[in-house]
């Protein structure tokens, strides 16, 4: 109790005065959960960007994944009257409740990334479904390219957060030509959140299994894990796919330690830009829309030029 005390004066120590500051600009601030991630950094230059394109003040304080101090922090604007909130939940239903005290305060909150219920004045996201689809998609053209007479695969999955289980659901609807008509059997769908869970689980998977020549992983650390393993392993033979880029595995598809060849992703920096216009517009009293939906965009081994230019645009957002 006192540790999760300490954070939360912590991180509103940080505030300031969230009021419209004295030259009359309004004050947006904006709550996270992992300031330091190379994905959060991203959406933060997006929303820095966008509040000074815009001229107004731009607050940042960080929940550290607790969300009893997400409520503090939620609870300590609304008492220092900030005009707008910008928030990227922890959870749909008990972030959901709090943001909803500013709702009815008339506070307009804009979340992004997650959704919460109730509904808040604008949610930004991407369509999870199609973020899993895309990398399905992109396989079966590979597949038909390299004329691949069989794949025997690993589905790396999520069945906890719906995020998940849309992009899962998303990949495995993408695939069933294939799976359909015999090229494709999976062999096994295995659990993977974090990095060493996934590790752990593959190498296993693998030892049972070495005739495996592809895997599907749902998210950035589940890749993560399956690429650190292959690595491990010398299994450059085994192709990869999955969701969420990073630099690092930017890098691993412009090498041959691996053979990741695609990648759909997010658009983090698009998602805090427009979650800060929305959040500016609805405290100006301007319309806005109650969803706005990001696009995604797929990186492949085959297009090293984007590669390229993504570690070049987005190595300022690893800490």
């Amino acid at each position: 109790m006192m540790k999760r005390l300490m954070t939360a004066l912590a991180a509103i120590a940080t505030l300031g005065c969230v009021a419209c500051s004295k030259d009359g600009k309004l004050t947006i601030s904006s709550i996270t959960y992992n300031a330091t991630d190379e994905w959060f950094a991203e959406a933060a230059y997006g929303m820095r960007d966008a509040a000074k394109e815009l001229g107004v003040t731009f607050v940042e304080t960080d929940s550290h994944y607790d969300v009893n101090v997400e409520k503090d922090l939620v609870r300590e604007q609304l008492k220092k009257k900030a005009n707008a909130l910008v928030v990227c939940p922890l959870t749909t239903e008990e972030s959901g409740a709090v943001l909803n005290e500013a709702t009815s305060l008339g506070i307009p909150v804009v979340t992004w990334n997650t959704v919460v219920t109730p509904a808040p004045s604008t949610q930004i996201i991407v369509d999870s479904t199609v973020l899993g689809s895309a990398t399905g998609d992109y396989l079966r053209e590979y597949v038909a390219k390299h004329q691949i007479a069989s794949l025997k695969a690993i589905l790396v999955i999520d069945d906890s957060f719906s995020i998940g289980i849309e992009r899962c659901d998303g990949f495995r609807d993408a695939i069933r030509p294939l799976v359909d008509s015999g090229v494709m059997t999976v062999l096994y769908e295995t659990r993977g959140n974090l990095i060493e869970e996934t590790k752990v689980n593959i190498t296993k998977l693998l030892e049972e299994r070495p005739d495996v020549n592809f895997i599907w992983c749902w998210h950035q650390m589940s890749l993560i894990g399956t690429i650190q393993t292959l690595k491990e392993l010398g299994r450059s033979d085994i192709l990869v796919a999955g969701t969420d880029m990073s630099v690092d595995l930017a890098k691993d598809m412009l090498s041959n330690d691996v053979n990741l060849i695609a990648v759909t992703t997010q658009q983090p920096y698009g998602m805090g830009y427009e979650a800060v216009v929305n959040a500016v517009h609805a405290a100006r009293g301007e319309p806005t829309e109650a969803t706005v939906v990001i696009p995604t965009l797929t990186y492949t081994k085959d297009e090293p030029a984007m590669l390229h230019e993504y570690v070049e645009t987005h190595s300022k957002f690893v800490k």
